[in-house]
């Protein structure tokens, strides 16, 4: 059985179709990266997906559960985390309690929220940032806060929104490595979406691709590219030609 059922998703705004028919399955263990241009829709699957949406049509199952109709907040108390491409964070709390928010998602006790929170800011390597302000904080390290804060909820799948835009090559490699603990030992599926496609083909066993909220291509990274039209669509004969030169295709 899928962890994570997407059926048929369709999302309007007005006559604008954001997400028209879209399916697929993502199973337990899975790393599942979603591509395309902007303007595709990959921002709105995941609102429709995490309860931030209502669905025009179609149908999301989580766990076996029809989360169709939930909140946001019902869904992420079932274990779904979603990250955003600009964290939210409140610039009257300091790092560590914008992390208890995620943590009191399981528990009412401040105490367990801090130690929670205090956990996963070690895992993390910014523990000595607990006490200071977001906005002391540079942009990488605001990305781990915000991932500290999706984990501190201790979720079974984490959808994870561009969380490489506006980091440099090397701050790229050090968040995929991150990710990747996340994902081994955290035993955490994770469903993200990234124009930093080299992060995207590091990370992912397999590869969803949108253009003008459609799917139009879905298979492992070296395929997908390879894809016409995907090359047509986003990549460009640039983006093939230099992953041949490199040998990665």
């Amino acid at each position: 059985m899928a962890l994570l059922a997407v059926n048929q998703v369709s999302k309007h705004f007005g006559g604008l179709v954001a997400n028209h028919e879209v399916s697929f399955d993502l199973y337990e263990g899975d790393v599942l990266g979603l591509i395309g241009p902007n303007g595709a829709g990959k921002t709105t699957l995941f609102n429709c997906i995490a309860g931030f949406y209502p669905l025009t049509h179609g149908s999301v199952t989580f766990g076996g559960k029809d989360i169709t109709n939930l909140k946001d907040f019902q869904i992420a108390r079932l274990g779904l985390a979603r990250t955003f491409q600009i964290f939210q964070a409140s610039g009257d709390l300091t790092v560590a309690e914008n992390v208890m928010v995620g943590s009191f998602m399981r528990t009412r006790s401040r105490s367990l929220a801090r130690k929670s929170a205090e956990g996963c800011l070690d895992f993390l390597g910014i523990a000595d940032t607990g006490g200071a302000m977001m906005t002391e904080l540079p942009v990488a390290a605001q990305k781990r806060v915000a991932l500290a804060t999706a984990l501190a909820s201790d979720p079974k799948l984490m959808l994870l929104d561009e969380v490489g835009a506006g980091l440099n090559p090397s701050e790229i490699e050090g968040l995929i490595e991150i990710l990747k603990r996340i994902h081994s030992e955290r035993s955490i599926s994770l469903l993200l979406t990234e124009h930093v496609l080299e992060m995207v083909m590091a990370m992912s066993h397999r590869v969803i691709v949108l253009e003008s909220g459609k799917k139009i291509a879905e298979g492992e990274p070296a395929e997908v590219v390879k894809d016409p039209e995907v090359v047509k669509a986003y990549l460009g004969d640039h983006f093939v030609k230099r992953r041949e030169e490199d040998g990665d295709a």
